[in-house]
Parts: structure tokens; C-alpha cells; sequence
């Protein structure tokens, strides 16, 4: 059994929290927020564009602190699931592997690209097993997109397009994830699960062209982006953390390929299609959160002793290298090399 300690408890640590009653072989043993207020037994729940957790707090089986460091000096603590504001990731995941934990941390690794080779060169001196939480590569309709491209079973892929949106969160501690110098705005903080995706399956692009607006956040809310690989395929990824407050949260995708296409969205009743020349057809997919199946494999590589194949910390690095070029691209007006 892993004990587990969650540092973090606003939309994503509740939805963490609430995951792991689903999880074998871990139990949250330690619960960590600067907010005392978090902490009152019962059960915890915020919601946020995509849901709400709704774990447990639980003193008598739980360890409330309100320091995050005391968290990590717990010597009974074997894993830490960092949930905090992205500006603090990289400190705390160094801190946390420094002290010899196995560490999963909340996405993106950093900010920036500069603060996530200071994470990579922790983790590599290191005890500790080390993930980012990279959750779109665990949901069942990218799975199924994944294996759909890797197979070929529908021949070539042609084109891709991967959209998400939400209105601007209202929910975020101090505001902070409306304030771009610690988020990244909708660029890093939204779009970064797109550009992940697409790196993940295709590799990295050659090249990128992004146009952008800025938002809410006062940094890039609004980004679309064409990746350019030497394999001849249309490959984009927009993202809009501006849409209006009774929009609510969608994220889809579309890809085309020689012998079919499979196109998904969030929006109520549409799911996963798949098209093919006999018609069109909901694919038999397990309906699982890419929350809990994310927690759980990091879990099954610590008690397997093996590293976290799906989610290594270079790739994770790469994803906010990849968003970084599409800054650049936006802000110069021009095509950036990787």
C-alpha cells in the first residue's frame, strides 16, 4: 500500500482526493493546504470546469498540515501528489524528490521551460519515481485516438484538430489562475493539454505558426496553432480560456484519416464517432476517469519498481517547450523552429 500525501487542496487536489477511493494500493494518509479552512472533517468538494471531487477528509486517518513542508517531512509520507498553482510546481517537486519521495505533480511540470530542466536534473538525482500528470493521455477517447494513429488501422492520418474551451475560473486560490505571470494564462494552463496530446502521439513538431489573442488573465487565453511535421498531415490545436460564463467547458477533437475519421466532444450527447464507409458508430470504450487511471498507473509503476513508461518527465518537459514556441510564434508573428 502507498501512503500518499496531497499538497493542495483547491479544484484539482478535491479531485484528486477524490480519486484515490477508486485506486488500489494507495491511501491518502496526508492532506496538506494553507488554508485551515479545507481541512474541517467531512467531505471535500469544489467545483471547477470539469467536475468536482468529492473525497474525504478524515483526521482520524489523515494527517492535516498546513505547511506543505511538514507534509514532505513526514517520514510515513512515501508518495507526493502535488496539486498546487502551477508557479509553484517546480519548487515544490524539488523539494519533495529532494526528500527522497516519489512524486506526482499536477500539469504543467513549470512555468517555464528554464524551471522545468531544474525539475528534470532533480528527479535524476533522485530516489523517487517522478510523473506529471499529464491526464488527456489516460482519458478512454484519447486512448482510442492514440491506438487508432499508432495502429493504422485506418490508413495515414491526414489531419487533426483538437480544440478545448471554458470561461474564464472563477475559482482559483488568490485568483491566480486569472493572472498569467503565475498560470500562464489559457496557453499554458489550457491549451497545454492539446499540445501535449499531439507531441505525445506524433512526436515533436518541426515547426509551429501561432496567432492568439489575450484574455482575462492579461496573458494568451485565445491560441491556435498549426503544427508542422515533414510527414504531409494538417495537424492544429486551439484553446480559449475567454469564452462566455454560460459556455461552461468543452473539449473535442476531430482526425482523419485515409479509411476513416473518429471525432469526439464533451458537449451532452455527442461522445466518440467513429466513421467508416459501412457508417458512423459509438465505439465500446471503457467510461473511466483519465484522473483516476493517471493516479493509478503512477501507483502500479511505484509497486512495480518501474518507471512511468506513458508519462516520462522529459516528454512532460517538452509539452511546455512546445507551448513556449507557440508564445514565440504568437508574439513575432512568425514561423519558430524546434
Amino acid at each position: 500500500m502507498v501512503k500518499v500525501g496531497i499538497i493542495g487542496l483547491g479544484g484539482m487536489g478535491n479531485m484528486h482526493l477524490g480519486c484515490y477511493a477508486a485506486v488500489r494500493d494507495a491511501e491518502v494518509m496526508a492532506v496538506a493546504d494553507i488554508n485551515e479552512d479545507k481541512l474541517h472533517p467531512g467531505e471535500s468538494s469544489q467545483q471547477i470546469n470539469i467536475g468536482e471531487g468529492k473525497g474525504q477528509i478524515d483526521p482520524e486517518r489523515q494527517r492535516l498540515y498546513t505547511d506543505a513542508d511538514d507534509l514532505i517531512a513526514d517520514d510515513e509520507v512515501e508518495m507526493v501528489d502535488i496539486c498546487l498553482p502551477t508557479f509553484l510546481h517546480a519548487e515544490y517537486c524539488k523539494r519533495a524528490l529532494a526528500a527522497g519521495k516519489h512524486v506526482l505533480c499536477e500539469k504543467p511540470m513549470a512555468l517555464t521551460q528554464a524551471e522545468c530542466e531544474e525539475v528534470l536534473q532533480a528527479a535524476e538525482d533522485a530516489d523517487g519515481m517522478f510523473m506529471v500528470a499529464q491526464c488527456v493521455r489516460f482519458f478512454p477517447e484519447y486512448e482510442y485516438l492514440s491506438e487508432t494513429i499508432e495502429s493504422g488501422r485506418f490508413g495515414r492520418l491526414r489531419q487533426l484538430s483538437l480544440w478545448r474551451g471554458t470561461a474564464p475560473p472563477q475559482w482559483s486560490w488568490e485568483g491566480w489562475l486569472l493572472d498569467h505571470e503565475r498560470s500562464g494564462g489559457g496557453l499554458v494552463d489550457l491549451h497545454v493539454h492539446d499540445a501535449d496530446f499531439v507531441q505525445f502521439v506524433l512526436g515533436m513538431p518541426r515547426a509551429v505558426c501561432s496567432t492568439g489573442a489575450r484574455g482575462p488573465s492579461g496573458g494568451w487565453d485565445v491560441v491556435d496553432t498549426e503544427y508542422i511535421y515533414d510527414d504531409k498531415m494538417a495537424v492544429r490545436c486551439g484553446g480559449n480560456l475567454a469564452m462566455p460564463a454560460g459556455f461552461g467547458f468543452e473539449a473535442r477533437f476531430t482526425a482523419v484519416f485515409e479509411k476513416g475519421a473518429l471525432g469526439y466532444s464533451t458537449a451532452e450527447g455527442h461522445g466518440l464517432l467513429e466513421y467508416t464507409p459501412e457508417g458512423v458508430h459509438h465505439p465500446e470504450i471503457a467510461h473511466r476517469s483519465g484522473y483516476e487511471k493517471e493516479i493509478e498507473y503512477f501507483v502500479e509503476c511505484i509497486d512495480h519498481n518501474e518507471l512511468p513508461a506513458m508519462v516520462m518527465p522529459h516528454s512532460s518537459a517538452q509539452s511546455v517547450r512546445l507551448v513556449e514556441a507557440e508564445r514565440e510564434s504568437i508574439e513575432t508573428g512568425r514561423l519558430v523552429q524546434l
